[in-house]
This record gives structure tokens, sequence and C-alpha cells, in this order.
């Protein structure tokens, strides 16, 4: 059977606090076995796992990118977290016009939400324009029958 670290004894294998690897599994979607009790207890896979994370953190890199590259990180995978790193490199320019879009996207969506709101202001403001219109037209209309109604009093 494969040995089993606990989260104490993990944390003190990578250097890390224990917290760190349960926000780690939580933000990553780690899927880290439990016991019966529900303890989290972690083998020799996962340690190199997390190994590999915390030396590409180490690199600079935020967790959404590094969670891009949990599945090709296998627990298993052979090779060094240095190529593993080339990969991630590899694909920056890639990722990079792919954030570039989505900014570009934002800009545009911002953009028309504004124009949006403008047209409904510019909407808003001539009903307003309307129904004050119309009010004035509707207080006219009762003062020249007002006035009609008095001319034709003097005038019985």
């Amino acid at each position: 059977m494969e040995q089993r670290y606990t989260v104490t004894q993990t944390a003190e294998i990578l250097g890390v606090r224990a917290s760190v690897l349960r926000y780690w599994e939580e933000e990553l979607e780690l899927r880290i076995c439990r016991n019966e009790q529900g303890h989290r207890y972690y083998t020799g896979n996962d340690i190199t796992l997390l190994a590999n994370i915390k030396e590409l953190k180490k690199r600079g890199l935020a967790l959404r990118a590094i969670k891009e590259l949990v599945p090709r990180i296998s627990r298993t995978a052979p090779g060094t977290t240095a190529s593993k790193v080339k990969l991630l490199e590899d694909e920056q320019p890639e990722r990079e016009k792919i954030l570039e879009f989505q900014k570009i996207m934002e800009r545009l969506i911002a953009q028309e939400l504004h124009m949006k709101k403008e047209g409904e202001d510019q909407c808003r403001d001539l009903d307003e324009t309307i129904r004050n219109r119309q009010l004035a037209r509707k207080e006219a209309a009762a003062a020249l029958e007002k006035r009609r109604r008095r001319i034709r009093r003097k005038h019985l």
C-alpha cells in the first residue's frame, strides 16, 4: 500500500503552511483523497503534483494559469518542473492573445452598454419633454375653456 501523509506532514515536506495546501486544493479543484473520518491524506504522487505547483507559483504564475496546467502536470508524469514550465512558456503568446481579445471584447461591451444607457437617457428626456408639453397644452386648454366660460357668463 502506498504511503499516506497527513496535511501537516505534507506541509512540512513541501515547506508551506497547511492552509496553503487546503487553499490550493479548493482553488485548483484538486482531488485529494480522504480517509474514513474525512481527513485529507496525500500520496507521493500528490506531493509531486503539489511540489510542481509550488515551483510554478515560485516562478510567478497565477493560480488561474496553474489551474489550466494541472491536467498536464500529472501526478505521475515523468519530466522535470522545468520542462513543464517550458510548456507553459510556449503557450504564453497564445494566452496573451486570448487575454488581449478578452480586453477588446470587454471594452466593446462597455462601449455598447454606455451607448445603450445614453440612448435610454435620451428616450427618458424625450418622454419627459413630451409629457411636459402635453401637460402645458392641457393647462392652456383648461385656461382657455375657463376664460370662454367667463365670457359666456358675462354675455348671459
